[in-house]
C-alpha cells in the first residue's frame, strides 16, 4: 500500500511541476517592503530588486559588468563576477541620421510599414505611493499612466502601437499564466515587431532615481526569462536597447536582469519586460523615463525591420508551442506512469517468491 501511494505521489509531482507549478515560482515577488540585495565577493552591492531571485540568475550591471548568482542568504544574494559583457558596438551616423551596429547594415526609419509595439501589463495593480497615494490599485494601477505615456510618446514617433489595458489579477504567482493569453492575442492579431510588458519595482527610490538630460526621471531596467527557448534572442535584443540607451541616453539603463522564468518571452524573441522606477518614486518621474526609454526603441528598430531579421529567430507559434508542451507532459506521466508499474510489479513479485 505504501508503495502505491509513493507512484502515485510521485506521478502527481511530476504532472504538477511539467504543467507549470514550479515555473510560477520563478515569477513570484517579495513581500512588499521586503527585497533581495545583490552583492559581489567583497560585500559591494550591486543592485537591489522586489523579484525573487535564485542561484544561477544574472544581471548585467549599468556599466557592463556580468554577476551571476552563487548563494542565497536570507534576502542577501552574493554574486561571482563574471566578466565584463560583450555589447553591440553602436555609433551615430550623421549622413543617414541614425544609430548604427557595428557589422549591421541599419536603415533609417522610412516607408510604407512602420514597427508596430504591443503594450501590457502583468501587473495591473503596481502604483507609485508619492503620486498615487498607494503602492497597489487592484485593476487601476498608477502603471497604466506610464504605460500612456510609453504609448503616447511611440506614437509620435510614428510607430504603430496597440496597448491592451486588460486586468490580470490578483497580483500572484500566477498573474503571468493570465497575462499570457492577452499577450498571445496581441501576438495572433498585430505580429508586432516588439512585445514590451511594462512594470515598477519595488525598493528604495534611489535605486531607480536618477538625471538624465537635465530631467529627474526613473531608470529602466530590462529583465529577461531564462527559461524559454528565445532566451538567446531575447537577451540579445535587451543588449542592443541598452546599448543604444547608454549611447543616446547615459544614465537611464538599470542594467539586465536574466532570472528564473520565462515571463512569457517564449512567444517572441523580441518580448521584453521593462521595470520603470520603484513604488516609492513619483510618477512623473516614471514617465519622463520611459519616454526617454520610447525613443531609444526608435533607434533600435530602425536596425531590426523585419526583412532583416533571421528567419529562425521568428517568433514561435502559440499553438506549436502548446503542443510541445502537451507532448512533454504526456511523455513524462508515461514514464512515471511505466516506472510505477515496474515497482509495482517488482514489489508483487518480491512477496510471492518469499516465505510464508
Amino acid at each position: 500500500m505504501l508503495k502505491k501511494l509513493l507512484v502515485i505521489t510521485l506521478s502527481l509531482t511530476l504532472l504538477w511541476t511539467m504543467m507549470g507549478g514550479a515555473p510560477c515560482q520563478a515569477h513570484e515577488e517579495m513581500p512588499l517592503g521586503q527585497y533581495f540585495t545583490l552583492v559581489d565577493e567583497n560585500n559591494n552591492i550591486i543592485h537591489q530588486t522586489a523579484m525573487r531571485v535564485h542561484e544561477g540568475d544574472e544581471y548585467i550591471s549599468a556599466d557592463n559588468a556580468r554577476y551571476k548568482v552563487m548563494e542565497i542568504q536570507g534576502d542577501i544574494a552574493i554574486c561571482a563576477y563574471q566578466g565584463e559583457e560583450r555589447m553591440p558596438v553602436v555609433s551615430f551616423d550623421s549622413q543617414r541620421q541614425a544609430w548604427v551596429f557595428k557589422g549591421q547594415e541599419i536603415a533609417v526609419l522610412s516607408g510604407e510599414k512602420k514597427p508596430t509595439v504591443a503594450v501590457y501589463h502583468t501587473h495591473s495593480d503596481e502604483s507609485y505611493l508619492p503620486s498615487d497615494g498607494t503602492e497597489s490599485r487592484a485593476g487601476n494601477g498608477g502603471i497604466y499612466d506610464v504605460g500612456e505615456a510609453f504609448v503616447d510618446e511611440l506614437k509620435r514617433l510614428g510607430f504603430n502601437v496597440e496597448y491592451n489595458k486588460n486586468n490580470h489579477n490578483p497580483h500572484d504567482i500566477n498573474a503571468y499564466n493570465r497575462s499570457r493569453k492577452t499577450a498571445v492575442t496581441l501576438i495572433k492579431k498585430e505580429s508586432p515587431d516588439v512585445v514590451v510588458d511594462i512594470h515598477r519595482d519595488a525598493v528604495p527610490p534611489d535605486v531607480y532615481q536618477a538625471e538624465v538630460e537635465g530631467k529627474e526621471v526613473t531608470k529602466i531596467k530590462l529583465v529577461v526569462g531564462k527559461q524559454n527557448p528565445n532566451m538567446k534572442t531575447n537577451l540579445e535584443f535587451a543588449k542592443q536597447i541598452k546599448a543604444v540607451m547608454d549611447k543616446q541616453s547615459p544614465g537611464l539603463s538599470n542594467g539586465i536582469f536574466m532570472g528564473k522564468g520565462d515571463y512569457n518571452q517564449d512567444l517572441s524573441p523580441r518580448a521584453i519586460l521593462i521595470e520603470v522606477g520603484s513604488h516609492t518614486n513619483d510618477k512623473d518621474s516614471a514617465a519622463k523615463g520611459v519616454k526617454l526609454f520610447a525613443n531609444t526603441m526608435q533607434s533600435v528598430l530602425a536596425g531590426n525591420s523585419g526583412q532583416n531579421q533571421d528567419p529562425a529567430a521568428k517568433p514561435l507559434s502559440q499553438d506549436n508551442q502548446g503542443a510541445f508542451t502537451n507532448v512533454l507532459i504526456l511523455l513524462v506521466v508515461l514514464s512515471a506512469a511505466a516506472g510505477g508499474f515496474y515497482l509495482l510489479n517488482k514489489g508483487s513479485g518480491s512477496k510471492g517468491s518469499g516465505r510464508s
